[in-house]
């Protein structure tokens, strides 16, 4: 039995995790962060789908949500979480989001001003820049072209990997170290503190507790090549922060008896995404270049249109049409372009369950992706395709515009959609009543003294960006008023 003693536990070490940890040591705190997946190096990766789905993915890749269609929903496994996986992209939280959750969900912690600047503290520290136009290459610059064309308004995107060289396989895991996952950015500067201890291949299972406060956990040790239990582990602290993501965070409250609240589990946003290929006459190459470097704004219609670099062996498998068009277009993989649109999910009703996840897409959200492949349909025209593939059942290839709106009628079905999803939100809500969330708006687990949790399980509702900013943020806040 590994015994452990600290003045903080931290469970996960994902974003939220880490720079809970990062405030945590900085306020003259012992911590132990417990990870259950492992601790890689960057030289450690490959560019390889099923390295990347075995190793560093979630359910092997394999996770998904049910309901009016399937939504398959990404989340990344190691020390670094899904930053080891996700395409760096950098936004901050919008502020009439923030206004949102202080004004209709009574968390005043949110204020502008101090929030603002844990935003910024963030956005130094994993190094948000937009890379040079040299790595974008042409898969992020056509639709670049295609946009400016139509007079949208779109940009290069923030990401949080300055060092990128447009290798594309951000998704695979950063196998030159450009990107700045939170292993590499908080929770260097935690372990810098000579007052926090990593310990990845830790499987957290049981808690211990007398009266209203958590005294321990325990749980396997795991062996990182076999996954196999290897031994047992128990850490002892006065705090406890939760950071095993929305899907780990209320599984790991419920199943432990530490939350009974109706909402545990419940108000899960996906920000449903859908793909749009395009092929063009000119060779794009879309594997090559930054991964997800730009993007069209259309937050006031409820979503964004953002590129994908995706690789060859996931874009043959990607093109829902016949076995012919299909191997024709397979056949001329160089010359087709990705992107796709990412809905705000303003209708959407989803939760996690301690087995399934159930989503149900909402008319307007599923209104908004059909309009987003309308949009991202005409961007590529404009740019010069010849041809755009919507990633929906039966509608095959549009060849020209005036086709787009008869192919993509409004009322296509769910069921019909491909869509997948990378940013679970809310299904440990902050709130200012125990009768409307499951945290408080410091991150305090109602009826507990000393459980917290910080990552985007706590989001009151659905962030309509890109989120990781947003949880390292909440990591910082959470984190740092655990110390008082």
């Amino acid at each position: 039995m590994l015994e452990l003693e600290a003045d903080a536990c931290v469970i996960g070490g994902g974003a939220g995790g880490c720079a809970g940890a990062a405030a945590l040591a900085e306020a003259g705190l012992s911590v132990i962060v417990l990870e259950e997946g492992r601790h890689w190096k960057a030289s450690e990766f490959k560019a390889s789908t099923p390295f990347a789905l075995s190793n560093l993915y979630q359910e092997g890749g394999t996770r998904a949500a049910t309901g009016n269609g399937l939504i398959m929903v990404n989340g990344g496994k190691g020390v670094g979480g899904s930053t080891l996986i996700n395409s760096a992209i950098c936004f901050k939280t919008p502020e009439p989001i923030l206004a949102d959750w202080r004004e209709n969900h009574g968390c005043e912690s949110l204020d502008s001003d101090s929030f603002g600047a844990l935003l910024d503290r963030v956005w130094r520290t994993i190094g948000a820049v937009k890379n040079p136009e040299i790595f974008q290459r042409n898969n992020n610059l056509i639709f670049k072209e295609g946009a400016e064309a139509l007079g949208l308004k779109g940009d290069f995107l923030y990401r949080s990997a300055p060092g990128c060289t447009g290798c594309g396989v951000c998704n695979l895991g950063c196998p030159t170290g450009g990107k700045l996952s939170v292993d590499r950015s908080f929770l260097t500067e935690a372990l810098d503190t000579g007052r926090v201890g990593a310990y990845a291949d830790c499987r957290v299972e049981e808690v211990a507790f007398s009266g209203s406060r958590i005294t321990s956990v325990m749980g396997d040790t795991i062996d990182p090549v076999t996954r196999a239990p290897s031994g047992r582990f128990r850490v002892k602290a006065d705090r406890f922060l939760v950071s095993a993501g929305p899907v780990g965070s209320p599984r790991f409250l419920k199943q432990n008896g530490l939350s009974t609240s109706d909402h545990c589990g419940a108000h899960l946003h996906l920000h449903p995404a859908i793909g749009v290929f395009g092929r063009f006459e000119k060779v794009i190459n879309p594997w090559s270049g930054v991964n997800q470097g730009y993007y069209v704004d259309r937050w006031e219609e409820g979503y964004l249109l953002q590129t994908a670099t995706i690789p060859p062996d996931q874009l043959a498998i990607g093109m829902p049409v016949d076995p012919v068009e299909q191997l024709d277009w397979l056949a001329n993989m160089r010359h087709i372009a990705t992107a796709g649109a990412l809905v705000h999910d303003e209708d959407s009703v989803g939760s996690v369950g301690s087995v399934a996840l159930t989503y149900f897409l909402g008319d307007g959200d599923r209104q908004r992706l059909i309009r987003g492949m309308r949009e991202g349909a005409r961007v590529y025209f404009a740019a010069g395709a010849v041809g755009v593939i919507p990633s929906v059942v039966g509608v095959g290839v549009i060849r020209s515009p005036d086709e787009i709106d008869a192919k993509l009628p409004l009322d296509i079905p769910a069921r019909e959609l491909l869509t997948l999803a990378s940013h679970p939100m809310g299904t440990c809500r902050m709130g200012a009543s125990a009768e409307t969330s499951v945290i408080d708006p410091h991150g305090r687990v109602w009826a507990w003294d000393n459980l917290f949790v910080a990552d985007a399980s706590v989001f009151p509702s659905s962030l309509g960006v890109n989120p990781q900013v947003t949880v390292m943020a909440m990591g910082l806040m959470i984190g740092g008023g655990m110390s008082a």
